[in-house]
């Protein structure tokens, strides 16, 4: 199904879409969730290498609440594999300044963002209690929990508990090593723990890379749309979603 997304400012779902992650991001910015009016369900969105989503400030005060999934009350000490291990986000991490480092100027022309919109997202990055409550885990190896190599947020919106999304970002250096999709897998079955029947991913149509690694961590093409962006730019956009195999 092809559809056309209104202009990001006065669509929901367009707003939702206008949450592109281009480029490089850093090691602690991964995603950060929006949500969709046709669809109750957030989606990860990207382009190039990087995966995942950014919400600009512009449109915190018009998305819905969300609830997220891997709050500071969730326990994530057994959620763990031989490949990954999802932890909270602590101190030593904002330490690092990551994402104020690497939003570079290709990242801001992408997205279109003002100067207050960078400020906010990487004032955000630096809260790690606020950063849980927006449903982010650090994605790390066993052995080597102390560096982040990527982020997951899990999110859904209260009421609506049967849906959930998962946005992905990882570091350049794990990227073709099958963690994205382990990472994947390993927090969908977070959200089955919690009744979860369906999750929703998405991505850009030429981000062939996170598509891939939605596709071997079990996820399915089932929509793809298009969004205007506040430059006026056109992206093409394609959502995954992955089943609970246990309902």
């Amino acid at each position: 199904m092809k559809q056309i997304v209104a202009r990001a400012q006065k669509s929901p779902t367009g707003w939702l879409l206008l949450c592109l992650a281009f480029g490089g991001i850093g090691a602690l910015i991964g995603a950060l969730l929006s949500w969709s009016a046709k669809w109750p369900l957030p989606v990860a969105l990207g382009i190039g290498a990087a995966l995942g989503i950014l919400l600009a400030t512009r449109v915190l005060k018009q998305r819905p609440k969300i609830q997220s999934l891997a709050g500071p009350e969730v326990d994530l000490g057994s959620w763990r594999t031989d490949q990954v291990v999802l932890r909270h986000m602590n101190l030593a991490d904002t330490e690092a300044d990551a994402v104020a480092k690497t939003i570079d100027e290709e990242v801001i022309r992408a997205m279109g963002w003002s100067d207050q919109d960078v400020e906010g997202i990487v004032s955000m990055s630096r809260d790690p209690l606020l950063m849980a409550q927006r449903g982010f885990i650090m994605v790390t190896e066993p052995g080597r929990e102390d560096q982040v190599l990527g982020v997951v947020s899990l999110t859904r919106i209260p009421g609506q508990a049967a849906e959930a999304g998962l946005g992905l970002w990882m570091a350049l250096e794990a990227r073709g090593r099958g963690l994205g999709p382990a990472a994947i897998r390993l927090a969908a079955e977070m959200c089955w723990q919690s009744n979860v029947a369906v999750l929703t991913l998405g991505t850009t149509a030429e981000n062939t890379s996170m598509q891939r690694c939605y596709l071997a961590a079990g996820a399915d093409l089932f929509d793809t749309c298009e969004n205007e962006l506040p430059d006026g730019r056109i992206v093409d956009a394609s959502w995954y979603r992955i089943h609970n195999p246990h309902a």
